[in-house]
This record gives structure tokens, C-alpha cells and sequence, in this order.
């Protein structure tokens, strides 16, 4: 593979052209700029272009520039090139419509959500008019600066000769920033866009004040109806000329442009806010696909360690008490489903069986519970696969789910049936009630209180002695008399669970404390309908339905 030239430059950004990407990595301006940083390998064929970046020492591939009909053609090559040189076959920067192109094409690759590698882009009218409410703060900016600099400022077009002031100016900014070698690499880039001005096809502008340069911008096409900004720096002493800059740059750009890319954030927090601020239209989603295929398997022993870990980044609730309980009482492998590539597991769900009495018949169901995918491989749609598959290998009736998010899995045909009231009780009279681990108690109190309920699971001994008391014994503490008992999480001031045959009785349990929030199927005062399941399938709601389940 060759190094970026001059000659071949023009080869290059006409493969561009027709790729259309949009994606900053893929513009050739780019790879002239940072190839001092990342190098930058190139090889020529007769339908694509191929690019090889070496990124601190381990060489990935570039999307392919072509024209989508010859895509296939060069991934074929990018595999024989990898395997022939022994580097490794991964894609970075790949964006969605060409992941979609892999997927359909049985191009096999593993998918890494790149969150930080995502490209900002903004509508170029509204930077470039200021108009509306979104642009208020901006606008006030460069009305400010109108007010101050109206008659001693010069905008001017960028000229090639203009490279001698501006490294000046950027001389003494980086003096005066904090990471002056930071500076001295965009510097390096920036006088590589000079050298190859002409064939980079570079433009821009430049603020001059009182005759003296505080503002210049450079740009370059990125697609057919975008551009994107390489360089924008200005006097951050000067109010609104960071603002002045941008609209005086786009307003001289050719209108055939709508769209502005401003590249990444780096997952930097105050980039983030900077671009945030500048309120993007919509960011460019790149994932890191590397080679490989992915599988839905059932859990083995050797993956226990993983769903264990998993499961604990998950769910902000589970602590290390809670998440031991739970693998020694409650996890099952052949109930886990995983969605895995090699050895490593990247989402997983499980499907916990239970008995529901339903419309006057015991029905077994399975609630759907430990839906969690690994940070690395959010976004990349294996949850959504492997939720599918689970989905359409049940043979149940219908299936439960509890969520943190409920509006994730009503695409999947989940919808809302179970509801209970939320409200804030305060003390009304005489407490009555002690604390109370009796599982033969208890269990008689839930038994005569489902007997008007409807879509209840059926619970026995073992489910009290075995899961409900020393699970929640962990976080929380149970309270009974003769016709009542609850479960009061004291941490959070919070009655999960109420089950009473007579109101008054669960009333003077709850009189224990001068006030406290409580979910039940009645309501004191004032009060929140929430959502506390949702099912998929043959059921039929009800206003009856009753169901208080966790795990």
C-alpha cells in the first residue's frame, strides 16, 4: 500500500464522491490533516479506493470508498489483504448504512457502538441566520459583539497566502493553551492543508479587528450536500467572535450545502457540552466492526462469571448480598439466553417460570428478567436479536416483563397491563402490628386476598421460606397483624408490597410510620396509576389484575 501523495489525491476524493458517506473519517481533507498522527495507507483498484489507518500502532480499515454496488468487491479485499499481511480485519468508523450493507449481505462482523466517535452535524441555515428560539443565546452573543466590533471588523474569504498570519495567530494561541502539544499536531495538519491547498480544495475565512487576524475557519466538501468543519479558532477574549466566525464562513458558502459536521467529541465532557450547545440536528451513529459472527446459545458454567458481572453494572438496585442470593436461589443457565461471540458474552436475558392464575385456570408464563448488553455492544441491535429469538421460540401463552424503560419493549408487542397505585400515606390513627417472618402466615394472607383477584401467581411454602422472606430480608422488613401484612423498604420510605383482607388492618400497619410512599392496589389520598408488568399475548386485562413480582 502507498502513502498519501498529491497525484493519486484527486483519485481518491472522486471514490469519496461516490461513497457519500458523510462521515468525517471518510473525507481525504481529513487523512491529508492527521496523517502525521495516524498514518494514512492507500491502495487503488479499479471500482473502490481501500484505506489502512495505523491508530497507536494497530492498523484498522476505513469504510471503502465506492460506490455501493462494488462493496462486496472490496471487503472481499480488505479480508485477502488482512489475512495475506496479518493485520487485523476491523472497520472503523463504519456507519449505519453500511452496517446495514453487512447484514444483509452475510458479511460477518462483530459491532462495537462507538459512543464517542459520533459526528455532530447542524442545520446551516439556523447557524448561519441565528433565528429562533434555539439560537437565542448565540444570537445575543454576536449581537453583542456587533454592538462592539461592527466598524472595526473585516471578514475575508480564505486565501492561500493567508498561511503566513494565521500561523502566527496560532503561535500565540498555543502558547497560551493548556495542551500546547495538542496545538502543535493541529498546527502540523494545518500547514499540510496548505502545502496541498489546491488539491484539498480547501476553503474558509478570516475575522481581522483593527487590521490585526482573531478568527479564521477552515472547511472542505464532505458529501454532495454537507460540509465539514476542520478547523475554527478565535480569540475566546472576544465575545461572540466564536459565533461571528461560524455565520460569516457559512454565510459565504455555496448554497448547494445544508448540512455542517463539526466531527466528534472525543468523549470529552466539555467538548460534549460545546457541540451540545451548538444544538446538533442529528449525530452520525460509527460503530467498530471487526471480524467474526456472533451466536444465541443457552448459558454454560463458563459463563457465570460474566452474567454475574453484568448483571451487577446493570442494575443500579442489586448489590453484592442481593446479587448472591440470586445466582444461589434463582439463576438457572438453562433458563439464560446470551448472545455471545467466541467466549464473550454480550447481552443476555433469562426467563424465570411461573404459574399465574388466570380467567379461573392455573397458566404457567415466564417472567423475562436480567435484560442487560454489555456498554461495549449497546446500540448494535443484539438485544433486539436476541430478543426476537426468545420471543419466537416460546411456546407460552403469553409472558411477563417488569422494566426500567418500559417504552423499549413495546415494539417487541409487550404492552401495559398491570397497574398499581402510587401514594404518599400519612399516620391516621393507632398502629397495630409487629414484625412477622411466619411464611405459613403470610401465605394464608395472600391466599385469601387473591381470592377476588385475577392474574395473581400462585405462591406456596417454599416461595415464602426459600425466596420472598430472606430476599427481601436483605433491604427490607415484613410487618403483619391477623388480616394484613407489608414490606417496607426503610432506605427508600417506600411499601412495596400490601396484602390485606380488611382495609383497616392494613391501614394500622402502615400507621407504624408518621408517613411513608406505598404501591398497592388502592390509593390514600392523591395519587400516581404506574405500570408494575407488562405482558405479550393471548390476556385479557381486567380490572382485577394483581401481581407483585420482582424477580
Amino acid at each position: 500500500m502507498k502513502k498519501l501523495n498529491k497525484e493519486d489525491l484527486p483519485k481518491l476524493k472522486e471514490f469519496s464522491r461516490k461513497a457519500q458517506y458523510n462521515e468525517y473519517n471518510s473525507n481525504v481533507v481529513t487523512m491529508v490533516m492527521w496523517d502525521h498522527v495516524y498514518e494514512i495507507f492507500y491502495e487503488l483498484y479499479e471500482n473502490f479506493a481501500l484505506i489502512l489507518v495505523n491508530y497507536h500502532h494497530r492498523f484498522g480499515w476505513l469504510m471503502p470508498l465506492c460506490e455501493e454496488k462494488y462493496l462486496t468487491e472490496a471487503f472481499l479485499e480488505m479480508d485477502r489483504y488482512s489475512r495475506q499481511y496479518h493485520i487485523p480485519y476491523e472497520i472503523h468508523g463504519m456507519n449505519q448504512k453500511l452496517k446495514d450493507y453487512c447484514e444483509s449481505h452475510d458479511l460477518h462482523f462483530v459491532y462495537h457502538n462507538d459512543i464517542d466517535a459520533q459526528d455532530y452535524v447542524y442545520d446551516i441555515e439556523m447557524q448561519r441566520s441565528l433565528a429562533g428560539k434555539k439560537m437565542q443565546k448565540r444570537r445575543n452573543h454576536f449581537n453583542a459583539f456587533m454592538k462592539e466590533y461592527k466598524d472595526r471588523f473585516v471578514y475575508q474569504p480564505l486565501r492561500k497566502e493567508d498561511q503566513g498570519i494565521i500561523f502566527d495567530f496560532l503561535e500565540e494561541w498555543k502558547n497560551n493553551h493548556a495542551d500546547p502539544e495538542a496545538i502543535e499536531k493541529e498546527m502540523k495538519g494545518i500547514k499540510r492543508l496548505f502545502e496541498w491547498y489546491d488539491e484539498c480544495e480547501i476553503k474558509g475565512g478570516c475575522i481581522y479587528i483593527d487590521n490585526e487576524l482573531k478568527a479564521f475557519s477552515i472547511y472542505s466538501e464532505l458529501s454532495e450536500n454537507m460540509i465539514q468543519m476542520h478547523v475554527e479558532k478565535a480569540d475566546h477574549t472576544i465575545r461572540g467572535l466564536y459565533v461571528a466566525i461560524l455565520k460569516y464562513t457559512l454565510m459565504h458558502c455555496d448554497p448547494k450545502y445544508i448540512y455542517l459536521n463539526r466531527e466528534d467529541d472525543l468523549g470529552l465532557e466539555s467538548l460534549r457540552k460545546a457541540k451540545s450547545d451548538l444544538h446538533p440536528i442529528y449525530k452520525i451513529k460509527k460503530y467498530l466492526a471487526y471480524q467474526g459472527e456472533t451466536k444465541i446459545i443457552h448459558a454454560d458454567e463458563e459463563h457465570v462469571a460474566q452474567i454475574r458481572k453484568l448483571w451487577k453494572e446493570s442494575f443500579p438496585d442489586e448489590d453484592e448480598k442481593s446479587t448472591e442470593f440470586y445466582f444461589t436461589h434463582l439463576y438457572h443457565p438453562e433458563n439464560t439466553w446470551l448472545v455471545v461471540h467466541a467466549f464473550k458474552v454480550l447481552c443476555m436475558l433469562q426467563m424465570r417460570e411461573m404459574t399465574i392464575f388466570k380467567d379461573g385456570h392455573i397458566q404457567n408464563t415466564a417472567l423475562i428478567v436480567g435484560v442487560a448488553t454489555d456498554p461495549y455492544y449497546q446500540g448494535c441491535g443484539y438485544m433486539r436479536m436476541l430478543m426476537n429469538h426468545v420471543l419466537d421460540e416460546s411456546t407460552f401463552p403469553f409472558l411477563l416483563i417488569q422494566a426500567y424503560n418500559w417504552e423499549l419493549y413495546k415494539p417487541f408487542g409487550f404492552e401495559e397491563a398491570y397497574l398499581h397505585f402510587f401514594s404518599h400515606f400519612v399516620r391516621q390513627g393507632e398502629a397495630n402490628g409487629e414484625l412477622c417472618y411466619d411464611s405459613i402466615h403470610l401465605l394464608k394472607l395472600y391466599e385469601q386476598f387473591t381470592k377476588n383477584k385475577d392474574g395473581w401467581r400462585i405462591r406456596n411454602i417454599d416461595y415464602y421460606e426459600n425466596y420472598l422472606i430472606p430476599y427481601k430480608s436483605m433491604d427490607s422488613e415484613i410487618y403483619a397483624n391477623d388480616q394484613a401484612y407489608i414490606i417496607v423498604n426503610k432506605e427508600h420510605s417506600l411499601v412495596s408490597e400490601c396484602i390485606y383482607t380488611d382495609k383497616e388492618a392494613l391501614i394500622s400497619l402502615l400507621n407504624r410510620f408518621e408517613e411513608i410512599d406505598v404501591c398497592a392496589d388502592i390509593a390514600f389520598g392523591a395519587y400516581e396509576l404506574r405500570n408494575s408488568m407488562m405482558v405479550r399475548g393471548s390476556f385479557e386485562r381486567n380490572e382485577k389484575l394483581f401481581i407483585s413480582e420482582n424477580l
